[in-house]
């Protein structure tokens, strides 16, 4: 039976994706791909399925992530969605793995983080993301601060168009 991991193990810089094979023993364990440049994170499928993901970082060759190292843990960006081999939808946030059936919870950011998100929020709605660029932050955790500053009642999330934006106001 598979199962699946909790968390993100970092095991290290390569330069080259197929030094990173021989570093990948269990669901979770992950390495990353930089020769002057992030050019990928080849992780083991962390749901289980034994298949090895390769997710592109580097933008001169298309659309791609972004990896966040902070100390110890590692953070990517956008969620991992997976349409073929096991369907898997996951986050990574602070070397942690969210699983996107939505049973998980966010970790709390702190008071402090949710008062800088608070006061870059403004009347007009704003992605999660674009905040996350101007605090020079993980776009994870803007959307946890945010989503906690909505349950206080002094933001609101977007729908439809505006579903991964929010902006001051009651609710």
């Amino acid at each position: 039976m598979k199962q699946r991991a909790k968390s993100l193990n970092f095991r290290g810089l390569v330069e080259h994706r197929h030094d990173a094979d021989e570093r990948l023993a269990a669901p979770g364990h992950a390495v990353l791909v930089r020769r002057g440049v992030d050019r990928s994170l080849v992780l083991r499928c962390p749901d289980g399925c034994g298949e090895t993901l390769t997710v592109n970082l580097d933008r001169r060759t298309g659309p791609a992530w972004r990896v966040y190292m902070e100390g110890q843990t590692v953070s990517l960006y956008p969620s991992v969605w997976r349409h073929t081999g096991c369907k898997s939808h996951f986050i990574i946030w602070r070397s942690r793995i969210y699983w996107c059936d939505w049973d998980d919870t966010f970790a709390r950011t702190g008071e402090d983080f949710e008062q800088r998100v608070l006061k870059t929020l403004t009347v007009n709605w704003q992605p999660y993301a674009t905040v996350a660029e101007h605090l020079s932050a993980v776009p994870w955790a803007v959307l946890s601060a945010s989503l906690t500053l909505q349950a206080r009642g002094l933001v609101q999330r977007g729908g439809g168009d505006n579903q991964h934006c929010f902006r001051l106001g009651k609710v």
